[in-house]
């Protein structure tokens, strides 16, 4: 599902909004997604999950493309840990 699906279904389930009201939302809430990924490291959503800002080290991998060796520089990641909610309904499938 890409964020283009998420805002067309949101428009197809409440048609008293505009499509481009909808668009901002999702957009906004991405957005604050991020800053408070920035600013506080963790972002929490009630039965839904967390995303925290992890530092990754350098590490010594395999380029898919060539094949060899070489060191890939360390940083920032984004991890997402996904709440017993949302793991109890993927599982229920």
């Amino acid at each position: 599902m890409k964020k283009s699906d998420i805002i067309e279904a949101i428009f197809e389930n409440n048609p008293e909004y505009y499509k481009q009201d909808v668009e901002k939302i999702v957009n906004e809430v991405f957005e604050l997604i991020k800053l408070g990924l920035v600013n506080d490291g963790k972002v929490m959503i009630n039965n839904f999950g967390t995303f925290e800002i992890v530092e990754q080290n350098a590490y010594l991998g395999v380029n898919p493309y060539t094949g060899e060796r070489q060191m890939f520089e360390g940083g920032n990641r984004v991890r997402f840990i996904s709440s017993k909610a949302l793991k109890d309904k993927v599982n229920a499938k």
